[in-house]
């Protein structure tokens, strides 16, 4: 009777870990599901939402979850969710994540106005605001 308990205790922890397993996996794929889906933010009808940035100013970056994201108020507020960090490019300074400098560039595009704001042929996302750019590069695989 102790090897049936045994048994069913070892069935059971199995079980457990193969539910777990499952779970885990569902939640992988669930937030590449997400990732995919914002990797094609830059459709040809977001392209036309980008170009409405023209002459609305930066005011800051927030987060959702781990993406950051640019906020920018003209008529409504607009957040433009990314992928990955931009490439802030301010005077003859072209600066990555993880660049020295790089957030205190961001934070002196703060308040700027957008002059120009649009996608290229590349679906690279350019933000201009007065004072430097936004390049937003397409994730990998698109």
């Amino acid at each position: 009777m102790g090897h049936g308990v045994l048994g069913a205790a070892i069935f059971f922890v199995c079980v457990a870990l193969i539910t777990g397993a499952v779970l885990v996996a569902r939640r992988f794929a669930w937030r590449d599901a997400i990732q995919a889906a914002r990797a094609q933010s830059w459709s040809d009808g977001s392209t036309r939402l980008i170009e409405q940035l023209h002459g609305s100013i930066f005011e800051r970056v927030t987060f959702d979850m781990e993406d950051p994201q640019l906020v920018f108020l003209g008529e409504r507020r607009s957040i433009v969710t990314i992928p990955r960090w931009p490439t802030v490019v301010v005077g003859t300074r072209v600066l990555r994540f993880g660049d020295a400098g790089f957030r205190q560039a961001i934070v002196s595009l703060q308040g700027d106005t957008v002059r120009s704001a649009r996608t290229s042929r590349d679906r690279e996302v350019v933000i201009e605001p007065g004072g430097g750019t936004f390049l937003i590069e397409p994730s990998a695989g698109e």
